[in-house]
């Protein structure tokens, strides 16, 4: 937890900031503020529990219906990175 932490409030994807909303054991609630419009997106990330343990994570924006720039995804990209250089693995892409 401390290093996706660590990850989250260091990278600003698309000049997005963020604030942790809430924290617990195996969950983390992050909200990402646009720098213009001052748009919200939630992120959320759960440490699913079992012998082959695994962040499962959602991004959405809370207006619109599509995310035309790919904000979304790039912000979890960057995260992915960031952890895989501390030695996180990726599954899924």
């Amino acid at each position: 937890m401390a290093e996706l932490v660590e990850a989250v409030m260091k990278l600003k994807p698309s000049g997005f900031a963020p604030t942790i909303i809430d924290q617990t054991e195996d969950y983390l609630y992050v909200e990402y503020e646009s720098p213009l419009f001052g748009f919200i997106d939630d992120v959320e990330f759960w440490f699913r529990p079992g012998p082959e343990a695994r962040v499962e994570y959602r991004s959405c924006s809370r207006v619109g219906e599509a995310d035309v720039a790919n904000i979304n995804r790039k912000r979890i990209k960057a995260i992915r990175e960031e952890l895989e250089t501390k030695g996180w693995r990726s599954t899924g892409f």
